[in-house]
């Protein structure tokens, strides 16, 4: 009976015990989830690009700053592009080559346009940057070839890069039919201030080779300190959207888009002794982004 009794005490004690917790999930990676498929025909997209081939196309870019201290538009930045296709991988990476033909900036309403911005822009002509432009549309080993020295136009050309990441188009891993949505997760490029954007596109046509579509995006970053010339700043209450629509060959790497975003951000010197330039300022940046591509692909000489 004793024995019959420290048994029953024994599974009660087991039953009684309380269950480990269940392991915190996994931190959320960059890539892209499917939504939805959309209606059949499902077929995948993928970037089908021919070693050889090259489009040329034009980026306007326009930049308004609303901040404390300052409060007007940019001049438009303006650059032709000639996009050449130099290999493909078995894997279907193709590696690009873009070479900025020519490089100058148009006057806007309310802009102050000066020598300096202008020589800026101009010296980005004849800069060759080279990225892998994998078959679901993801970039990497973007770096800057030749042309404009880094150090002196290192605010210019991480511009020209980032415009040309914004630009890109992720697809989807699984067929999908029109209407199909899907998410892409983007961790902006470091060096800056940190944010996370999550971009939802939806596919609205399908022509042979070219597909149609809109995207809505959404960025947020936490509270952080970075650095700026040399200085800390605390930067809080980073948040963002966007909205674009456009069509895309994924035979050609030719990119019709206009697109439209605002990036919003609180930032004050990280210094106790900062003096009292040191209170908090709002900067808000809203950029405008057109891409038009060239008629007819051509081949490279």
């Amino acid at each position: 009976m004793r024995r019959a009794y420290l048994t029953l005490v024994g599974l009660m004690a087991c039953h009684d015990k309380t269950p480990e917790p269940p392991p915190p999930p996994p931190p959320p990676q960059d890539g892209v989830v499917l939504i939805q498929p959309g209606v059949p025909p499902l077929q995948p997209l993928r970037y089908q690009l021919t070693r050889g081939a090259a489009v040329n196309s034009r980026l306007v870019y326009d930049v308004d700053v609303n901040s404390s201290e300052l409060r007007a538009p940019m001049p438009s930045q303006v650059l032709d592009l000639e996009t050449v296709v130099e290999d493909v991988l078995a894997s279907g990476d193709a590696r690009l080559r873009i070479t900025v033909v020519d490089a100058g900036i148009r006057d806007r309403p309310g802009a102050a346009s000066t020598d300096i911005v202008r020589a800026q822009t101009a010296a980005l002509r004849g800069v060759v940057i080279t990225e892998t432009l994998a078959p679901d549309g993801k970039i990497s080993d973007a770096r800057v070839e030749a042309g404009a020295t880094p150090d002196k136009l290192h605010g210019e050309l991480d511009g020209l890069l980032q415009n040309l990441a914004r630009v890109a188009t992720r697809l989807p891993a699984e067929p999908v039919g029109i209407g199909a949505t899907w998410r892409e997760r983007r961790t902006l490029p470091e060096g800056g201030i940190r944010a996370v954007s999550e971009i939802t596109y939806t596919l609205t046509s399908r022509t042979g080779t070219t597909i149609a579509f809109t995207t809505a995006a959404q960025a947020s970053g936490a509270p952080q300190t970075v650095e700026q010339d040399g200085e800390k700043v605390e930067v809080t209450d980073t948040h963002g959207h966007a909205e674009a629509s456009g069509s895309l060959d994924l035979a050609r790497y030719a990119l019709e888009l206009t697109a439209r975003s605002a990036f919003a951000t609180t930032m004050a010197m990280a210094a106790s002794d900062a003096g009292p330039g040191a209170e908090r300022s709002t900067i808000e940046i809203t950029i405008a982004i057109r891409m038009t591509s060239a008629q007819g692909a051509h081949s490279a000489p």
